[in-house]
């Protein structure tokens, strides 16, 4: 006979609460309606990049202290934008000004959206000691 709670809706809304069970989600928080693992949801990951001589990139944990064991080296910023992409990284204009900034500068960051084998990839290592 009730329905959903407001403040539950609103905490759904904000991407606080998965869509589907309810479980709190770890931050960031990202607006619209979220899942969580369990629930078949992406896996949120942080990818930092800095230029070096090549294009070095390192993979956080939603938490952004735990790293995850893959890195990667690319060759151009086209690459990099390339993975981001490929990555589910959300390219609306202000965000992909931002990521173009970053590239200029020559260090940044992006959260991507992963599905469960890429994020699969990403926990196993095989870049050299």
């Amino acid at each position: 006979m009730g329905g959903e709670r407001a403040s539950t809706v609103r905490q759904r809304l904000a991407g606080k609460i998965c869509a589907i069970c309810s479980r709190g989600l770890p931050g960031p928080h990202l607006p619209g309606e979220q899942r969580c693992t369990a629930c078949g949801g992406p896996h949120i990951v942080y990818m930092c990049f800095m230029l070096r001589s090549s294009w070095y990139c390192q993979f956080l944990e939603r938490d952004l202290k735990t790293p995850l064991p893959r890195k990667v080296v690319l060759k151009d910023a086209e690459e990099v934008l390339q993975m981001a992409v490929r990555g589910g990284a959300r390219m609306d204009t202000e965000k992909r000004q931002a990521f173009d900034y970053a590239i200029g500068m020559g260090r940044g960051g992006v959260w991507l959206e992963l599905t469960e084998e890429q994020y699969r990839k990403l926990k196993t290592s095989t870049t050299p000691p």
